[in-house]
């Protein structure tokens, strides 16, 4: 019984080292995009984010109540104001934010079909989340959203070739996440209404339109929300070989990075309308989209 228990580690030990001495290993490096970053596209674009502070309000038919301010005023709403009052107030909008990645990682095939990787990705904002509006070329409102990422994902998967140097291929995995997104700024729309309160009326249409801004004022807020943990991830990709020992790669990974923030006001307006530590879900997830380039070892 020892002995064919001997025997057949023996044979498993001698079938893995040659597997090991078969089995292709690589380095590698791309570059990509991810868009949406944070997920905070809705709330720059449509949503904003109301404050916890309140304004007076009357409905058509004399009716008294309250609304929500907004410390994060949409940029539709900004284009709406712009179009309202004919280019009075002027907006100039980003959009949702877009980041640039750049990743480096080491790849090695074992078995028939199957492949383990890790890789380092680095995140960076590169386009959108700045908006600006003026009345009168007095810039009222300013917002700068910022967002950087590391992950390093760990993934084992299924390579199957296509050709002879051409395989597609699909893997899972987990990531270790560190990073979060900073919002900075300054919200002064209170001083539009109350000029415009004073010369058009306080219930002139325009006027009610930028009734709901921070108050007291945000003077250069800059908030920054981080956060690190282990979360899930999976990715699919094609490869295709160009020389002797290179490979051009796509690959799209999904990375599902979430975890609430703490993060700390530090202007009068920013402590009212939000908290002096507002919490907020940080996603630092999203889907990848890279191309690059690997050296088989």
């Amino acid at each position: 019984m020892v002995r064919n228990i001997s025997k057949a580690m023996l044979v498993f030990a001698v079938l893995f080292s040659a597997a090991s001495v078969s089995a292709k290993s690589y380095v590698f490096g791309s570059l990509g995009t991810q868009f949406d970053l944070g997920q905070l596209g809705g709330t720059i674009t449509k949503d904003g984010l109301d404050a916890s502070s309140y304004y007076d309000v009357q409905s058509s038919t004399g009716t008294t109540g309250v609304a929500p301010r907004r410390a994060i005023i949409p940029e539709n709403r900004l284009i709406t104001l712009q179009h309202t009052t004919n280019g009075l107030i002027s907006a100039k909008t980003g959009g949702a934010m877009t980041g640039g990645v750049i990743s480096f990682g080491y790849e090695k095939d074992f078995g028939k079909a199957f492949f383990w990787r890790v890789s380092g990705n680095y995140t960076r904002k590169i386009m959108g989340g700045d908006t600006t509006a003026k009345f009168a070329g007095y810039e009222y409102y300013n917002i700068h959203w910022d967002y950087n990422a590391v992950q390093i994902p760990v993934n084992v998967g299924i390579k199957l070739s296509v050709s002879e140097d051409a395989s597609i291929y699909i893997g899972a995995g987990i990531h270790y996440f560190k990073g979060g997104w900073s919002l900075a700024g300054s919200n002064h729309a209170e001083d539009v209404h109350q000029y415009l309160a004073a010369t058009l009326g306080p219930t002139n249409t325009i006027t009610n339109l930028v009734a709901d801004g921070t108050s007291p004022q945000a003077n250069w807020e800059n908030t920054r929300f981080s956060v690190a943990g282990f979360a899930p991830n999976w990715l699919i990709g094609a490869q295709a070989r160009l020389t002797d020992k290179g490979h051009f790669f796509m690959e799209a990974e999904t990375l599902y990075s979430f975890q609430y923030g703490v993060g700390h006001t530090r202007s009068l307006g920013g402590i009212i309308s939000l908290a002096p530590t507002p919490a907020y879900p940080i996603v630092l997830g999203g889907t990848q989209y890279r191309f690059g380039y690997k050296v088989e070892l």
